[in-house]
Protein backbone atom coordinates (compact mmCIF):
# COMPACT_ATOMS: atom_id res chain seq x y z
CA UNK A 1 0.00 0.00 0.00
CA UNK A 2 2.88 2.37 0.80
CA UNK A 3 4.31 1.84 -2.69
CA UNK A 4 0.94 2.49 -4.30
CA UNK A 5 0.31 5.72 -2.39
CA UNK A 6 3.88 7.02 -2.23
CA UNK A 7 4.28 10.63 -3.32
CA UNK A 8 0.53 11.34 -3.36
CA UNK A 9 -1.82 13.16 -1.01
CA UNK A 10 -3.06 9.72 0.05
CA UNK A 11 0.26 8.67 1.58
CA UNK A 12 -0.59 10.32 4.92
CA UNK A 13 -4.38 9.98 4.66
CA UNK A 14 -6.49 8.71 7.52
CA UNK A 15 -8.17 5.40 6.81
CA UNK A 16 -11.29 3.63 8.02
CA UNK A 17 -12.31 0.08 7.20
CA UNK A 18 -15.48 -0.53 5.20
CA UNK A 19 -17.33 -3.76 5.83
CA UNK A 20 -17.12 -6.00 2.79
CA UNK A 21 -19.21 -8.99 1.87
CA UNK A 22 -18.00 -12.59 1.58
CA UNK A 23 -15.04 -12.07 -0.76
CA UNK A 24 -11.39 -11.89 0.23
CA UNK A 25 -11.18 -8.25 -0.84
CA UNK A 26 -10.83 -5.55 1.80
CA UNK A 27 -11.90 -1.93 1.48
CA UNK A 28 -10.83 1.25 3.27
CA UNK A 29 -11.98 4.83 2.91
CA UNK A 30 -9.00 7.19 2.83
CA UNK A 31 -9.44 10.83 3.85
CA UNK A 32 -6.67 13.18 2.77
CA UNK A 33 -5.65 16.29 4.72
CA UNK A 34 -7.60 18.48 2.26
CA UNK A 35 -10.81 16.52 2.94
CA UNK A 36 -10.83 14.53 -0.31
CA UNK A 37 -11.78 10.87 0.01
CA UNK A 38 -11.04 7.74 -1.99
CA UNK A 39 -11.60 4.00 -1.65
CA UNK A 40 -8.70 1.57 -1.39
CA UNK A 41 -9.56 -1.91 -2.68
CA UNK A 42 -7.09 -4.52 -1.48
CA UNK A 43 -7.24 -7.93 -3.15
CA UNK A 44 -3.84 -9.11 -1.94
CA UNK A 45 -4.99 -11.49 0.80
CA UNK A 46 -5.46 -14.30 -1.70
CA UNK A 47 -3.25 -12.75 -4.40
CA UNK A 48 -6.39 -11.89 -6.39
CA UNK A 49 -5.70 -9.87 -9.53
CA UNK A 50 -7.53 -6.58 -10.06
CA UNK A 51 -7.36 -7.06 -13.85
CA UNK A 52 -10.98 -8.35 -14.20
CA UNK A 53 -12.23 -5.30 -12.29
CA UNK A 54 -10.22 -2.96 -14.52
CA UNK A 55 -11.44 -4.66 -17.69
CA UNK A 56 -15.15 -4.49 -16.77
CA UNK A 57 -14.71 -0.95 -15.44
CA UNK A 58 -13.36 0.17 -18.81
CA UNK A 59 -16.19 -1.58 -20.68
CA UNK A 60 -18.93 -0.08 -18.50
CA UNK A 61 -17.39 3.40 -18.67
CA UNK A 62 -17.18 3.18 -22.47
CA UNK A 63 -20.91 2.46 -22.53
CA UNK A 64 -21.86 5.50 -20.45
CA UNK A 65 -22.36 3.80 -17.09
CA UNK A 66 -21.13 5.26 -13.79
CA UNK A 67 -18.23 3.26 -12.39
CA UNK A 68 -15.49 4.47 -10.04
CA UNK A 69 -12.56 6.29 -11.64
CA UNK A 70 -9.35 4.32 -11.12
CA UNK A 71 -6.93 6.80 -9.55
CA UNK A 72 -4.00 4.48 -8.77
CA UNK A 73 -3.37 0.80 -9.37
CA UNK A 74 -0.94 -2.06 -8.92
CA UNK A 75 -1.50 -5.81 -9.57
CA UNK A 76 -3.70 -6.39 -6.50
CA UNK A 77 -4.67 -2.98 -5.12
CA UNK A 78 -6.66 -0.08 -6.52
CA UNK A 79 -7.38 3.44 -5.35
CA UNK A 80 -10.86 4.30 -6.56
CA UNK A 81 -13.20 7.25 -6.72
CA UNK A 82 -15.43 7.40 -3.65
CA UNK A 83 -19.13 7.22 -4.54
CA UNK A 84 -20.13 7.98 -0.94
CA UNK A 85 -22.49 6.06 1.33
CA UNK A 86 -25.94 6.60 -0.20
CA UNK A 87 -27.02 3.17 -1.47
CA UNK A 88 -30.06 2.32 -3.54
CA UNK A 89 -31.17 0.18 -0.58
CA UNK A 90 -31.43 3.27 1.62
CA UNK A 91 -33.85 5.17 -0.65
CA UNK A 92 -37.53 5.44 0.29
CA UNK A 93 -40.80 6.55 -1.24
CA UNK A 94 -40.83 8.09 -4.71
CA UNK A 95 -37.04 8.23 -4.82
CA UNK A 96 -36.85 4.47 -4.29
CA UNK A 97 -39.31 3.84 -7.13
CA UNK A 98 -37.32 6.16 -9.37
CA UNK A 99 -34.07 4.39 -8.47
CA UNK A 100 -35.41 0.94 -9.28
CA UNK A 101 -36.95 2.21 -12.55
CA UNK A 102 -33.50 3.51 -13.51
CA UNK A 103 -32.07 0.08 -12.70
CA UNK A 104 -34.39 -1.42 -15.33
CA UNK A 105 -33.17 1.17 -17.83
CA UNK A 106 -29.58 0.37 -16.90
CA UNK A 107 -30.02 -3.38 -17.35
CA UNK A 108 -31.57 -2.85 -20.76
CA UNK A 109 -28.72 -0.49 -21.69
CA UNK A 110 -26.19 -3.19 -20.80
CA UNK A 111 -28.22 -5.74 -22.73
CA UNK A 112 -28.02 -3.61 -25.90
CA UNK A 113 -24.23 -3.19 -25.69
CA UNK A 114 -21.77 -5.34 -27.61
CA UNK A 115 -20.45 -7.87 -25.09
CA UNK A 116 -16.77 -8.30 -24.28
CA UNK A 117 -15.14 -11.73 -24.18
CA UNK A 118 -16.16 -13.23 -20.85
CA UNK A 119 -16.83 -16.60 -19.26
CA UNK A 120 -20.11 -18.08 -20.52
CA UNK A 121 -21.34 -20.95 -18.30
CA UNK A 122 -23.28 -23.64 -20.11
CA UNK A 123 -26.55 -25.16 -18.79
CA UNK A 124 -24.68 -27.95 -17.00
CA UNK A 125 -22.45 -25.48 -15.18
CA UNK A 126 -25.34 -23.22 -14.21
CA UNK A 127 -27.29 -26.15 -12.82
CA UNK A 128 -24.20 -27.42 -11.02
CA UNK A 129 -23.91 -24.16 -9.09
CA UNK A 130 -26.69 -25.35 -6.78
CA UNK A 131 -24.38 -28.02 -5.35
CA UNK A 132 -23.27 -25.51 -2.72
CA UNK A 133 -26.77 -25.89 -1.20
CA UNK A 134 -25.52 -29.15 0.31
CA UNK A 135 -23.90 -26.96 3.00
CA UNK A 136 -27.35 -25.91 4.22
CA UNK A 137 -28.41 -27.64 7.47
CA UNK A 138 -30.82 -30.46 6.69
CA UNK A 139 -30.23 -30.29 2.93
CA UNK A 140 -31.36 -33.47 1.17
CA UNK A 141 -28.78 -34.64 -1.34
CA UNK A 142 -31.21 -36.88 -3.24
CA UNK A 143 -33.60 -33.99 -3.95
CA UNK A 144 -30.73 -31.69 -4.98
CA UNK A 145 -29.47 -34.44 -7.28
CA UNK A 146 -32.90 -34.58 -8.94
CA UNK A 147 -33.29 -30.81 -9.21
CA UNK A 148 -29.92 -30.22 -10.88
CA UNK A 149 -30.62 -32.14 -14.13
CA UNK A 150 -34.12 -30.64 -14.26
CA UNK A 151 -32.61 -27.14 -14.19
CA UNK A 152 -30.04 -28.13 -16.78
CA UNK A 153 -32.78 -29.30 -19.15
CA UNK A 154 -34.77 -26.10 -18.68
CA UNK A 155 -31.69 -23.90 -19.09
CA UNK A 156 -30.96 -25.68 -22.37
CA UNK A 157 -34.37 -24.51 -23.61
CA UNK A 158 -33.85 -20.82 -22.77
CA UNK A 159 -30.11 -20.29 -23.26
CA UNK A 160 -30.13 -20.49 -27.06
CA UNK A 161 -31.62 -17.02 -26.65
CA UNK A 162 -28.85 -14.44 -26.91
CA UNK A 163 -26.62 -13.82 -23.89
CA UNK A 164 -25.56 -10.49 -22.47
CA UNK A 165 -23.28 -9.25 -19.72
CA UNK A 166 -24.38 -10.12 -16.20
CA UNK A 167 -22.68 -8.13 -13.45
CA UNK A 168 -23.56 -11.07 -11.20
CA UNK A 169 -23.93 -9.19 -7.89
CA UNK A 170 -26.31 -6.53 -9.14
CA UNK A 171 -28.24 -5.69 -5.98
CA UNK A 172 -29.23 -2.59 -4.03
CA UNK A 173 -26.20 -2.55 -1.70
CA UNK A 174 -23.83 -2.56 -4.70
CA UNK A 175 -25.60 0.37 -6.40
CA UNK A 176 -24.81 3.86 -5.11
CA UNK A 177 -27.21 6.76 -5.61
CA UNK A 178 -25.28 9.69 -7.14
CA UNK A 179 -27.52 12.71 -6.65
CA UNK A 180 -25.35 15.05 -8.74
CA UNK A 181 -25.77 12.95 -11.92
CA UNK A 182 -28.73 12.30 -14.20
CA UNK A 183 -30.38 9.38 -15.98
CA UNK A 184 -28.81 5.98 -15.52
CA UNK A 185 -25.58 7.72 -14.51
CA UNK A 186 -27.22 8.37 -11.14
CA UNK A 187 -26.51 4.69 -10.45
CA UNK A 188 -22.90 4.15 -9.39
CA UNK A 189 -21.95 0.49 -9.75
CA UNK A 190 -19.67 -1.51 -7.47
CA UNK A 191 -18.46 -5.11 -7.20
CA UNK A 192 -18.79 -6.28 -10.81
CA UNK A 193 -15.41 -7.96 -11.34
CA UNK A 194 -17.04 -11.41 -11.60
CA UNK A 195 -19.19 -10.43 -14.60
CA UNK A 196 -20.00 -13.19 -17.07
CA UNK A 197 -22.27 -13.84 -20.05
CA UNK A 198 -25.68 -15.43 -19.63
CA UNK A 199 -29.40 -14.88 -20.12
CA UNK A 200 -30.20 -11.15 -19.63
CA UNK A 201 -32.74 -11.97 -16.92
CA UNK A 202 -29.99 -13.02 -14.49
CA UNK A 203 -29.29 -9.51 -13.16
CA UNK A 204 -33.00 -8.71 -13.06
CA UNK A 205 -33.35 -11.69 -10.73
CA UNK A 206 -30.37 -10.48 -8.70
CA UNK A 207 -31.96 -7.04 -8.28
CA UNK A 208 -35.50 -8.17 -7.51
CA UNK A 209 -34.78 -11.15 -5.24
CA UNK A 210 -32.23 -9.33 -3.11
CA UNK A 211 -31.15 -11.10 0.07
CA UNK A 212 -30.43 -7.78 1.78
CA UNK A 213 -33.54 -5.78 0.85
CA UNK A 214 -37.26 -6.49 1.06
CA UNK A 215 -38.79 -6.47 -2.42
CA UNK A 216 -42.52 -7.10 -2.27
CA UNK A 217 -44.07 -9.38 -4.84
CA UNK A 218 -46.27 -6.49 -6.02
CA UNK A 219 -43.29 -4.18 -6.60
CA UNK A 220 -41.35 -7.02 -8.22
CA UNK A 221 -44.19 -7.65 -10.68
CA UNK A 222 -44.42 -3.95 -11.54
CA UNK A 223 -40.71 -3.87 -12.38
CA UNK A 224 -40.82 -7.12 -14.36
CA UNK A 225 -43.73 -5.70 -16.37
CA UNK A 226 -41.72 -2.53 -16.96
CA UNK A 227 -38.78 -4.61 -18.20
CA UNK A 228 -41.02 -6.60 -20.54
CA UNK A 229 -42.69 -3.48 -21.94
CA UNK A 230 -39.42 -1.75 -22.76
CA UNK A 231 -37.62 -4.86 -24.02
CA UNK A 232 -40.64 -6.15 -25.98
CA UNK A 233 -39.81 -9.66 -24.73
CA UNK A 234 -42.45 -12.35 -24.70
CA UNK A 235 -43.85 -11.99 -21.14
CA UNK A 236 -44.40 -15.75 -20.68
CA UNK A 237 -40.87 -16.62 -21.77
CA UNK A 238 -39.37 -13.85 -19.65
CA UNK A 239 -41.24 -14.88 -16.51
CA UNK A 240 -40.32 -18.52 -17.07
CA UNK A 241 -36.64 -17.56 -17.31
CA UNK A 242 -37.03 -15.36 -14.23
CA UNK A 243 -38.49 -18.24 -12.19
CA UNK A 244 -35.75 -20.67 -13.26
CA UNK A 245 -32.89 -18.33 -12.45
CA UNK A 246 -34.55 -17.19 -9.23
CA UNK A 247 -34.79 -20.78 -7.99
CA UNK A 248 -31.22 -21.54 -9.06
CA UNK A 249 -29.73 -18.35 -7.66
CA UNK A 250 -31.56 -18.29 -4.33
CA UNK A 251 -30.93 -21.97 -3.68
CA UNK A 252 -27.25 -21.26 -4.30
CA UNK A 253 -27.28 -18.20 -2.00
CA UNK A 254 -28.78 -20.23 0.84
CA UNK A 255 -25.89 -22.67 0.49
CA UNK A 256 -23.30 -19.88 0.33
CA UNK A 257 -24.68 -18.16 3.43
CA UNK A 258 -24.72 -21.47 5.31
CA UNK A 259 -21.16 -22.27 4.26
CA UNK A 260 -19.98 -18.80 5.30
CA UNK A 261 -21.67 -19.17 8.70
CA UNK A 262 -19.86 -22.45 9.25
CA UNK A 263 -16.56 -20.55 8.89
CA UNK A 264 -17.60 -17.84 11.34
CA UNK A 265 -19.06 -15.32 8.89
CA UNK A 266 -22.58 -15.20 10.32
CA UNK A 267 -23.72 -11.70 9.30
CA UNK A 268 -25.96 -13.07 6.51
CA UNK A 269 -27.73 -15.73 8.59
CA UNK A 270 -30.64 -13.41 9.45
CA UNK A 271 -31.32 -12.89 5.72
CA UNK A 272 -31.89 -16.58 4.99
CA UNK A 273 -35.69 -16.60 5.60
CA UNK A 274 -36.07 -13.84 3.00
CA UNK A 275 -33.97 -15.79 0.49
CA UNK A 276 -35.92 -18.97 1.19
CA UNK A 277 -39.18 -17.12 0.53
CA UNK A 278 -37.87 -15.96 -2.86
CA UNK A 279 -36.94 -19.56 -3.62
CA UNK A 280 -40.39 -20.89 -2.70
CA UNK A 281 -42.10 -18.15 -4.72
CA UNK A 282 -40.03 -19.11 -7.78
CA UNK A 283 -41.22 -22.70 -7.41
CA UNK A 284 -44.85 -21.54 -7.80
CA UNK A 285 -44.25 -21.01 -11.53
CA UNK A 286 -45.80 -23.73 -13.74
CA UNK A 287 -42.38 -24.66 -15.14
CA UNK A 288 -41.74 -26.37 -11.79
CA UNK A 289 -44.96 -28.43 -11.83
CA UNK A 290 -43.10 -31.72 -12.50
CA UNK A 291 -40.63 -31.27 -9.65
CA UNK A 292 -42.11 -28.78 -7.19
CA UNK A 293 -42.46 -31.21 -4.26
CA UNK A 294 -38.91 -32.44 -4.71
CA UNK A 295 -37.53 -28.91 -5.01
CA UNK A 296 -39.43 -27.75 -1.93
CA UNK A 297 -38.21 -30.71 0.10
CA UNK A 298 -34.56 -30.12 -0.87
CA UNK A 299 -34.07 -27.62 1.98
CA UNK A 300 -36.09 -27.15 5.17
CA UNK A 301 -37.44 -23.73 6.07
CA UNK A 302 -34.85 -21.69 8.04
CA UNK A 303 -36.77 -21.55 11.31
CA UNK A 304 -35.34 -20.15 14.53
CA UNK A 305 -33.73 -23.44 15.50
CA UNK A 306 -31.96 -23.76 12.16
CA UNK A 307 -30.75 -20.17 12.26
CA UNK A 308 -29.43 -20.62 15.83
CA UNK A 309 -27.48 -23.67 14.67
CA UNK A 310 -25.55 -21.42 12.29
CA UNK A 311 -24.81 -18.63 14.73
Amino acid sequence: MSDLLSGTIWQTANNASIQGDLSARHYQRLTASNGDTAILMDASQQAESVEPFLRITAWLHKNGISVPEVMLSNPNKLLLEDFGDLKLSSLTGAERKSGYALCIDLLLTIRRCDSPELFRPDPNELAGWIDVARNYPGAKAIEIDELSPFLETEFEKILPWFSSVSLRDFHADNIMWLENRSGIRRLGLLDYQDAFLTHPVYDLVSLLTDARTDISREFRNILIDQYVEISDDDPIELRTAFALFSAQRNLRILGIFARAAQTGKTHHVSKMPRVYQYYVEALEHPVFDPIRDTATAALPFPDDALLRSLQ
